[in-house]
């Protein structure tokens, strides 16, 4: 094994920014509030009066190890965020969480408009790649040659 396999340096195409920026925000948006929404506080099992199903299929089983699945991505996806640093994901999660106005981040951030949008599109490029790296989640977009 090479090193360059290790880093993943293989592949040379350039990264749009703008649609890396727009594919997290979407991704949170659509798939972060799904995740979520399959959270919901594990009961325990009872087999009281229980009839025997014929079924192939656990639902029950299906539905915990679909709730244990999201909880595990929901941890990759805030360890992603928490490894941003602070500048970076302190506008990431204004902006792409809180979904606050930009007059607000700038605010909170001190920065700038044209500064402010360059941190969230760094930060949303780190979030993106670290995701990829963890999961097999792709929010990176490229720019054609």
């Amino acid at each position: 094994m090479q090193l360059s396999d290790l880093l993943d340096n293989n592949d040379n195409r350039e990264i749009d920014l703008p649609g890396t920026r727009k594919n997290v925000i979407n991704f949170f948006n659509n798939q972060y509030q799904k995740l979520k929404a399959n959270i919901s506080p594990l009961n325990s099992v009872s087999y009281d009066n229980i009839k025997v199903q014929t079924s192939q299929s656990n639902s029950i089983e299906d539905k915990t190890i679909r709730q244990l699945q999201a909880k595990e991505y929901l941890r990759i996806v805030d360890d992603c965020i928490n490894s941003l640093d602070d500048i970076k994901k302190t506008i990431f999660q204004a902006r792409v969480i809180k979904n606050l106005y930009h007059w607000q981040i700038e605010q909170i951030s001190g920065y700038g408009n044209t500064r402010m949008y360059e941190l969230l599109n760094l930060g949303c490029l780190e979030f993106a790649q670290k995701l990829k790296d963890m999961t097999d989640i792709d929010l990176l977009e490229y720019k054609e040659t």
